[in-house]
């Protein structure tokens, strides 16, 4: 079945270079792996997360207590991060971005690749 408007999915524990080899072995024709991954910052402090939206809240989605920063904003967003001395207060995880247009797709996708953490995300952009 096909996703109108495309589904972007981010995965934790899967490589640019791991997606295309998946892609490429199961001749998976509608899907495409972001070769720069979206970094997940986790803060474990609320005052440096509330300081973080002010600065960042119109190029980061936020989940909860998690930022979800695109790779345009990767440079601002680890400066912000070093200038402020964050770095004892987060967790980073960088996730990859897949944008899949086939539900069958993205079930072959997620069955070769055995992924424990998905995050969906309503957008169709991940640059």
């Amino acid at each position: 079945m096909k996703n109108s408007p495309p589904k972007v999915i981010l995965y934790d524990g899967c490589t640019y270079e791991q997606a295309l080899s998946i892609i490429s072995d199961r001749k998976l024709r509608q899907c495409e792996a972001a070769p720069n991954p979206i970094i997940a910052i986790s803060f474990l402090d609320d005052a440096a997360l509330v300081a973080f939206k002010f600065w960042f809240y119109k190029a980061t989605v936020f989940q909860d207590e998690t930022a979800l920063v695109s790779p345009a904003e990767t440079r601002a967003v680890e400066a912000y991060i070093s200038e402020n001395n964050l770095e004892s207060s987060i967790t980073r995880t960088d996730l990859l971005a897949m944008r899949f247009y086939d539900t069958d797709d993205e079930r072959a996708f997620e069955a070769e690749a055995r992924f424990s953490t998905a995050i969906h995300i309503a957008c169709t952009d991940y640059e």
